[in-house]
């Protein structure tokens, strides 16, 4: 099965976590130790070495989590009067590296695409009892019907989406689904646009003021 974009999102949120989490746990071990009494001086010490500098425990690995600015911009900042704040990644951070599995790699070939060509965002909000997400999944040089596309058939084969219907929300000509999964409120929204799919989960009054928003 192939799952492309949700499933990318979702990773890259996870290592930003795991991230955040390893440096706050290397800053608390990093915490110097309790002061102990200095060994009294022996008589005629004998000259010694100075001890080589022990290296320095490798550095947690980042993603630039302001990688596609431009991309990131598009939403509202704020929906529902809720705050909503968007990280962005591009592809060409070395971070990705390694990170193009199987079906993403079928993706990309089947658009003509790189990894170096992607860039996406994510984001949402909870706080307010219903909760909304936001992604967008960029292309750089892809059509946009070759995209819509792409998209929406491995969405379909991968099981993300069910039900997929064209209908009018905010403006925006958009594909309304619902979660097969069950494990979300609300319907899925997809738009698409030029190089980019936006990806969004919620009501329809706010896909509405998101989409109202957008290119």
């Amino acid at each position: 099965m192939k799952r492309i974009s949700i499933l990318l999102i979702a990773l890259l949120a996870l290592v930003v976590v795991a991230c955040s989490s390893g440096e706050a746990s290397q800053t608390a071990s990093a915490s110097p130790p309790a002061a102990t009494e200095e060994p009294t001086p022996s008589e005629d010490p004998e000259p010694s070495e100075a001890p080589e500098a022990s290296e320095s425990p490798g550095a947690i690995p980042s993603f630039d989590t302001n990688g596609d600015p431009d991309l990131a911009g598009r939403f509202p900042d704020t929906v529902g009067g809720e705050p909503l704040q968007v990280l962005s990644f591009r592809g060409d951070d070395p971070m990705m590296a390694g990170s193009v599995d199987e079906s993403f790699q079928e993706f990309l070939d089947a658009t003509d695409a790189d990894i170096e060509d992607v860039s996406v965002a994510f984001g949402g909000s909870a706080t307010g009892g219903e909760g909304f997400s936001v992604a967008a999944f960029r292309v750089l040089g892809v059509a946009e019907d070759r995209l819509e596309q792409e998209f929406l058939a491995a969405s379909e084969d991968a099981g993300d989406v069910s039900g997929l219907e064209e209908s009018s929300v905010g403006g925006k000509d958009v594909w309304t689904a619902e979660d097969p999964s069950g494990t979300t409120t609300g319907s899925a929204f997809i738009y698409v646009k030029d190089d980019t799919v936006y990806f969004l989960t919620g009501t329809e009054a706010q896909a509405a003021e998101i989409l109202a928003a957008l290119p």
